[in-house]
């Protein structure tokens, strides 16, 4: 996993996870979210993937097709687990079949993008799941 920025206030900011082999899209992403509220971190792999403390994280952006398509098993396992059940999923795939996108909701993601993406709608997204997650916590007080 790479911090982008450790010296920031995690309190006062979202954490993304990127979990693709795609470095390019991986730093794409940063960009985008750089300059604000956010630190992305990214991961490669599913084994580093769960040497990581995800329940910090606000929100996890999943490319499905990792490691041999294991990406919907750990959409699965996210949100099993009581401790990151409450962090944001979008999947993404370059797989735009009814099934993948219903198979992807179904196992827990919160939406779906279709590779290749917008940065715009991915940030829209992103923020979107961000602002109900933190609505929904502010409420359970």
């Amino acid at each position: 996993m790479t911090n982008t920025n450790e010296s920031k206030n995690s309190a006062a900011v979202r954490r993304i996870l990127v979990v693709d082999t795609d470095e390019n899209i991986t730093d794409i992403i940063r960009s985008q979210f750089a300059g604000g509220d956010y630190i992305v971190d990214e991961c490669r792999s599913t084994r580093q993937l769960f040497s990581i403390e995800l329940s910090g994280y606000s929100l996890i952006i999943i490319d499905l097709d990792i490691d041999n398509n294991s990406g919907l098993g750990i959409v699965e396992q996210i949100r099993q687990r009581p401790e990151t059940s409450r962090v944001g999923v979008i999947a993404t795939s370059v797989n735009m079949s009814p099934a993948t996108i219903i198979n992807a909701l179904s196992a827990g993601a919160d939406d779906y993008l279709l590779k290749p993406f917008s940065m715009r709608e991915l940030q829209a997204r992103a923020r979107s799941i961000i602002r109900g997650l933190e609505a929904g916590a502010r409420s359970r007080r």
